[in-house]
């Protein structure tokens, strides 16, 4: 099997890969200057692109990893999180969420694993 990269811009890494029946991807926003809020739906949206360009898609995360340079601030980021995951029980991934100290003014960054829609069953 042939693991397939999404290019990244940061030295030695991609953005996200795909190996088999998993997608693996950990981003950031574009904008790190932006507050919290900004950041995450960002992030949110970049996410969801990749996700697509590896072959998957929101609803098939498995697992999220969610770092917060401020855990104070982890309801503000909660209320965007369910307002992109839906209200489908059926697609809400285990999800963690940890407080961080990131790059930079990075407010948010996550961490996910998601099924490749070829290898998920009707």
């Amino acid at each position: 099997m042939k693991i397939e990269r999404l290019p990244g811009k940061a030295l030695g890494r991609s953005i996200g890969s795909a190996f088999g029946p998993f997608v693996f991807i950990a981003t950031v926003a574009n904008d790190r200057t932006a507050n919290l809020v900004v950041q995450t739906k960002d992030l949110l949206s970049r996410l969801e692109d990749q996700l697509l360009a590896l072959g998957s898609h929101k609803g098939a995360i498995v697992s999220a990893t969610v770092y917060l340079a401020d855990m104070s601030r982890k309801t503000e980021f909660d209320n965007v999180w369910v307002e992109w995951i839906g209200d489908d029980q059926s697609h809400w991934p285990q999800r963690a969420c940890v407080g961080a100290v990131l790059a930079e003014q990075t407010a948010v960054e996550i961490s996910v694993i998601a099924v490749c829609r070829a290898h998920m069953s009707a």
